[in-house]
């Protein structure tokens, strides 16, 4: 009896370890948060990856695909504003090695897709990689695809068919070392396959092909485990919202919904905000839910960098300030102590929570002609726990020694910035 018993016990734990519980999805796939940090700050998570690290790996394990877009790419010593002070790591130097060689010598098939307007100011990289032997590059024109001043802002790549990166890093040296950046790695087939329409999309425009046809499979959520063991929900969001694939839905209303469905906090992090664009348009859809939040009892806090407090900026960022409930803080990085780097040196991550249980983390900043003009890519993550370490990472921000809180009526002047 007593090992009857017991062999019941048995099969009744392992009945329980392999039968999901109601109305919870099993996890399909994994995500992994990757940062950026800038050299000789105290902004490095040493237990999440580093971007450098992360980006490398993935294309050695690439086996049949990688297809890479960015709005620009620099490598350390390639053009007017690409050098740095003595004793600076390139760390994309390492990456591009592991495309070409994954070219090379597996036959991996490499597509690169660059902005049209930056290709011109920075061609070298993309020049470079495409003269390699199974490597195509093509420049996209997000002005003449969409229509408008728009670009290809957004800064992906995808290997073979599982798995893909989203984050605010370009492909550029400093973004690897010399600016505080926020990414993340998704291995899922489902995700991959709704994030390369996009790219496919793109990739045709560039080839002056508009009228292929696109898979018009919806978009799904896709059930995830973090690096913490918690079970989230996925799915790929993009812009603008006029020019995506079948299914792929538009990060804009995706955002404001979770910003109105917040009920304790929000954190934002951000290198720009601003309610106007160039044609003077008004576009206040995320600060009037901003302030609808605060106006609720949530605690709103954002963190923008000190390249915000130009004369365009500043004022939208003291008025949102001027809320009770909202909390903004500017953050300074010093130089680095060898001496001065173009366009580095800042926070440039990109990203919104609330409650602990929802997050969006993408390629856009926060004014019109990102959601309306150009080609952006997010990731919308849902589920307790889901922005435990983009919170962690906002939190070092906030707390850390080079943010200070925005005065509403005070004067800033902006940084040299090259």
């Amino acid at each position: 009896m007593i090992r009857h018993a017991s062999l019941m016990a048995l099969l009744l734990a392992l009945l329980t370890l392999t039968i999901p519980e109601p109305g919870i999805a099993q996890p399909c796939g994994e995500i992994t948060f990757v940062e950026s940090w800038p050299q000789q700050t105290v902004l490095d998570l040493p237990d999440i990856p580093d971007a450098p690290d992360v980006w490398r790996q993935a294309m050695a394990h690439a086996r049949e695909r990688v297809d890479i877009a960015s709005f620009y790419f620099s490598r350390l010593g390639d053009g007017k504003d690409a050098y740095g002070p003595a004793g600076v790591v390139d760390g994309l130097a390492p990456v591009l090695d592991e495309v070409v060689r994954a070219a090379r010598d597996r036959h991996v098939q490499v597509h690169v897709l660059a902005d049209a307007k930056f290709y011109r100011t920075y061609p070298q990289v993309p020049d470079w990689l495409g003269g390699h032997d199974g490597v195509t590059m093509r420049t996209f024109d997000a002005g003449k695809a969409f229509g408008g001043h728009g670009v290809l802002h957004a800064k992906y790549f995808l290997v073979d068919d599982d798995r893909f990166f989203i984050g605010s890093q370009n492909w550029d040296w400093r973004a690897l070392g010399q600016i505080h950046e926020l990414g993340v790695l998704v291995h899922n087939r489902r995700l991959t396959a709704d994030l390369r329409r996009v790219y496919d999309m793109d990739w045709r425009f560039a080839g002056h092909d508009s009228t292929a046809a696109y898979d018009p499979l919806p978009g799904a959520e896709a059930p995830l485990v973090t690096a913490h063991g918690d079970t989230v929900l996925a799915h790929v969001v993009a812009s603008p919202r006029d020019h995506l694939p079948a299914g792929i839905p538009w990060d804009l209303p995706a955002m404001i919904s979770m910003i109105d469905a917040a009920r304790d906090s929000i954190h934002v992090q951000l290198l720009s905000y601003g309610l106007t664009d160039r044609e003077k348009r008004l576009f206040d859809d995320l600060d009037r839910a901003l302030r609808r939040a605060a106006v609720r009892g949530v605690r709103v806090r954002m963190i923008v960098s000190n390249w915000s407090t130009s004369k365009y900026r500043l004022p939208w960022l003291q008025s949102l300030a001027k809320v009770p409930g909202v909390e903004i803080r500017i953050t300074s990085i010093p130089q680095l102590a060898g001496g001065f780097i173009p366009f580095a040196r800042v926070e440039h991550a990109k990203y919104l929570t609330c409650d602990g249980n929802a997050l969006w983390l993408g390629t856009s900043n926060w004014s019109r002609d990102y959601f309306y003009a150009s080609r952006n890519v997010g990731l919308v993550v849902t589920g307790p726990g889901a922005p435990r370490d983009p919170d962690r990472f906002f939190n070092l921000s906030w707390h850390g020694p080079y943010a200070e809180d925005l005065d509403p009526c005070g004067e800033y002047s902006p940084p040299r910035r090259n």
